[in-house]
């Protein structure tokens, strides 16, 4: 479990950057943060922090490939797998 500090820190800077996508890996628990305009961050945690952290990012998710779970900024827009 993530120090609560540390969880507090991810959710502050996914709220204040605008984040384009978030994508959850099932192997090795990774959650890839991609901004829109900074250096993505590679995070570690579980499906259902992903999750909350995609939500006050205010992302929606978005069908993917098996084992890894993907959040998007903008729906409509994207096209991948």
């Amino acid at each position: 479990m993530l120090d609560p500090r540390v969880r507090e820190a991810h959710a502050t800077k996914v709220v204040e950057q605008e984040v384009a996508c978030m994508v959850w890996h099932a192997v090795g628990h990774h959650i890839d943060v991609i901004y829109v305009a900074s250096e993505p961050d590679r995070l570690t945690g579980t499906e259902m922090y992903a999750a909350e952290l995609a939500l006050a990012a205010q992302l929606r998710m978005v069908p993917t490939s098996d084992g890894t779970v993907r959040w998007v900024q903008d729906p409509d827009t994207w096209h991948g797998v």
